[in-house]
């Protein structure tokens, strides 16, 4: 008996019955780059947003101040102290100014030839000077900052601020009132309309 050979003749009919060149139907090419354009598009919208949730933006925050507290009630409201020795209440004011805020100034705290410095016998140490807010939208979602500028608490500060952050998952900023310097509370009116009688 020989071993050279294949002495099965079903395993050369086999062989001769394969195609030499095999091809991928179309079809199949142009839905595979269809899911791939398609996995790309929703991908990069899904990770733009993922990216805005575990690393949302931070409130506008000037340089040469230092941090005395944070605070944080939920997931994107966060709440911080700041002071500095070397920028006055009014150059935060003008730094916010400057960021889109809408800033309510207490008369006469800054001057408005846009000096640094207040008047002279204006405010007093830990006096509120100005109060700023804001609202900006990134990805599908919205915030909100606010800050509340004072004088220094000691003659060491020029300045502090409270600096405030929520974040509105729905996209939707919620309207506010202007801003005032008491809190933004506003002042309480006589809205009450007694019933009338049907006639």
């Amino acid at each position: 008996m020989s071993n050279t050979g294949s002495g099965n003749p079903e395993e050369s009919n086999e062989a001769a019955s394969l195609p030499v060149n095999r091809r991928i139907p179309t079809r199949i090419v142009i839905l595979g780059l269809f899911s791939i354009v398609f996995a790309v598009v929703v991908g990069s919208q899904v990770m733009g947003v993922l990216y805005a949730i575990f690393f949302p933006p931070a409130a506008p925050v000037p340089d040469q101040v230092d941090l005395i507290s944070h605070t944080t009630t939920d997931y994107g409201t966060d709440d911080w102290l700041y002071s500095s020795t070397k920028l006055s209440a009014c150059d935060l004011v003008h730094y916010y100014q400057s960021k889109d805020g809408q800033c309510r100034i207490a008369p006469i705290a800054c001057p408005e030839d846009g000096s640094s410095q207040p008047a002279p016998g204006s405010t007093t140490n830990g006096q509120n000077v100005a109060r700023c807010v804001a609202s900006q939208n990134f990805s599908i979602f919205a915030l909100r900052w606010e800050v509340i500028i004072a004088t220094g608490a000691t003659s060491n500060e020029l300045s502090q601020f409270r600096l405030s952050r929520e974040i509105y998952w729905t996209g939707a900023v919620p309207p506010s009132n202007p801003p005032t310097l008491d809190g933004g509370f506003p002042e309480a009116e006589d809205t009450y309309l007694p019933p009338t009688s049907a006639s």
